[in-house]
Parts: C-alpha cells; sequence; structure tokens
C-alpha cells in the first residue's frame, strides 16, 4: 500500500508511545500506520456514520491488524471521545473553519488532551488564530505535498492559558504564513511563497485598475508582499 506524504508527515507527528484519537478518519490510514509501526499502542477512529467507518475498518482488516470495537466510533467531532482519552487528537484533511468547530464545540473537553495534530485543507490562518487566542502553543510546522496540494501540519499543546489576546490583527498575514514555515522543507515552503507571492501582485494589478477607491486594500497588499519577500530573503540566507 502506497501512501502519500501527507500521512507520512502526519504520522512523524506523533511521538512514540502516544495514544490517538482520528478524528474524521476516512480510510484510517494514519492510525493503521501508528499501530504497525510500532509507535501507537492503541488507536481510535472515528467518523461521522457507519459507512463512513467502515472504510477503515477494512483496512484494518486487509492489513492484518488486530483491533477491538470500540476503537471504531460513530460520531460528530470529539463528541465519540471521552476527556483524556487518548494523549493526542488528529484532525486531518478538513477545511480550517469546520477544525475550529469542532475543537470549539467543547472547550473543556478539548483542553484535555495533551496535543492537537491538525491538517487542514484551507483557512489555517484562521485556525492558528483561534489556536492562539484559546490558549494552545504551536510547537511544530510542517509541509508535505498531496497531488498538487502543499499541506500544513500543525502540531499545538496547551500553554497554560484558557485565553490569550492576538498578536496581531485576524486578517494579518502573519497567521497564514508564520516565520515558523522557515523550518519546514525549503523546497515546500518556496513553491507556497512563490505562488502567494504570484497571486499577491495579481490582485493589485488587478485593484489597480478598478474605479472605486482601494486604496486601503492595496496598501494591505503591498505590506503582505513586502513580508512575504521578506520571508523569501529569509529562506535563501
Amino acid at each position: 500500500m502506497r501512501l502519500s506524504k501527507r500521512i507520512h508527515a502526519i504520522v512523524n507527528s506523533v511521538s512514540h508511545g502516544e495514544t490517538i484519537a482520528d478524528i474524521g478518519t476516512d480510510h484510517g490510514y494514519v492510525p493503521m500506520l501508528l499501530m504497525r509501526k510500532g509507535i501507537s499502542p492503541y488507536v481510535i477512529m472515528s467518523d461521522i456514520s457507519e459507512y463512513s467507518l467502515s472504510k477503515a475498518k477494512d483496512t484494518f482488516k486487509s492489513c492484518g491488524i488486530n483491533t477491538l470495537p470500540e476503537q471504531f466510533r460513530v460520531g460528530d467531532g470529539l463528541t465519540p471521545i471521552r476527556p483524556a482519552e487518548v494523549d493526542n487528537i488528529i484532525i486531518a484533511g478538513l477545511g480550517g473553519m469546520t477544525i475550529i468547530s469542532i475543537l470549539n464545540e467543547n472547550p473543556v473537553k478539548t483542553g484535555t488532551f495533551k496535543k492537537l495534530i491538525l491538517q487542514p485543507r484551507k483557512h489555517s490562518g484562521e485556525l492558528r488564530y483561534f489556536l492562539y487566542t484559546n490558549g494552545w502553543d504551536i510547537v511544530n510546522e510542517s509541509l508535505a505535498p498531496e497531488g498538487k496540494f502543499i499541506c500544513e501540519i500543525i502540531k499545538a499543546i496547551p500553554s497554560g492559558y484558557k485565553s490569550r489576546e492576538p498578536l496581531y490583527n485576524k486578517d494579518d498575514i502573519r497567521w497564514s504564513y508564520p516565520v515558523s514555515f522557515l523550518n519546514a522543507d525549503a523546497q515546500l515552503i518556496k513553491q507556497k511563497l512563490t505562488y502567494k507571492l504570484k497571486t499577491i501582485n495579481e490582485g493589485i494589478s488587478n485593484l489597480s485598475k478598478s474605479h472605486d477607491d482601494k486604496t486601503d486594500t492595496i496598501a494591505k497588499l503591498y505590506r503582505d508582499k513586502i513580508y512575504i519577500i521578506d520571508l523569501l530573503t529569509m529562506l535563501k540566507s
């Protein structure tokens, strides 16, 4: 079975001996690899329907990995998982706003887990903003390719604070493109930053042709452009 680099990057975010719950597990590839590699002694897989969960059951059966019925749970978000039942919560392949909704459904329960491993399909900036203002510290970020996409994997732990004032405005580009990206794969971050710079330049060009007053929006795009160029410069140094 050949799995994507995204799947392997998520697996590599789990430390040896940690237990996990994979929310929206789909085919269950991440927990399957964690069990097969001997990284996690216990995994829980949850999904929104018995049909969805059947794909994960088939994966484990085809790989010959023994499981207990209680490891497969039907339910929405964190509902099927008891507080502090596992070390890590994994939510991968969903939109950032959906991940926020899941984590924010029961903040007290969410706070009982030692680590969050999150891989948003989009709205990663909004997710980072939510994590910071709700008392989670991002301790590691990595990038992994999957098809034409460059996926972001965020690892966060409780900071000890229930809430915090944001470092900058919610729409600040630094939430979506943090300096910590520079610790990720250099080629992937270069591709991601170069593409963002291209879209910013296109945005400036299009808005400059508008008959409406877009001065403030264009000014923000220029600030974003300078920031992205600075990141690219740091990447080369």
